[in-house]
């Protein structure tokens, strides 16, 4: 039995979109604590302004900005434009190499730029 891909091909395409989306959080995080000298494993994702922990509405990539008003749930202190664009670039490079090459090899391209973002901004202490 075959699988067409034609049909998983919406599916894998919105999973690896998701996937850029989530490594761009984490390219976010690293880019945060790598130049600090912290770990990017522990403790937990936080607001830096008052310590709580982030929950999965906070964490949702670009969402989570927007639902929260561009600001901490708790404190109110604000979150600044450099996550949610760090985050949508990575989903929209995913996206466009998807789109531009198909599902193979356009994942494998959109995987490599997003690694080569992430290495950019993280050497470049992109923050917030």
């Amino acid at each position: 039995m075959e699988i067409d891909l034609t049909v998983l091909a919406p599916f894998l395409s919105s999973y690896f979109v998701l996937v850029a989306l989530m490594a761009g959080s984490f390219i976010n995080l690293a880019a945060d604590r790598v130049p600090r000298g912290e770990s990017v494993m522990r403790p937990r994702s936080h607001c830096r302004a008052c310590g709580r922990q982030l929950n999965v509405i906070d964490l949702l990539p670009v969402v989570g900005y927007a639902l929260r008003g561009a600001r901490c749930a708790t404190c109110k202190a604000p979150i600044g434009l450099a996550a949610p664009l760090v985050e949508a670039t990575s989903g929209g490079t995913m996206l466009g190499a998807l789109v531009w090459l198909g599902l193979w090899p356009g994942a494998l391209v959109g995987l490599a730029l997003v690694v080569l973002l992430g290495a950019g901004v993280i050497a470049a202490g992109i923050r917030d």
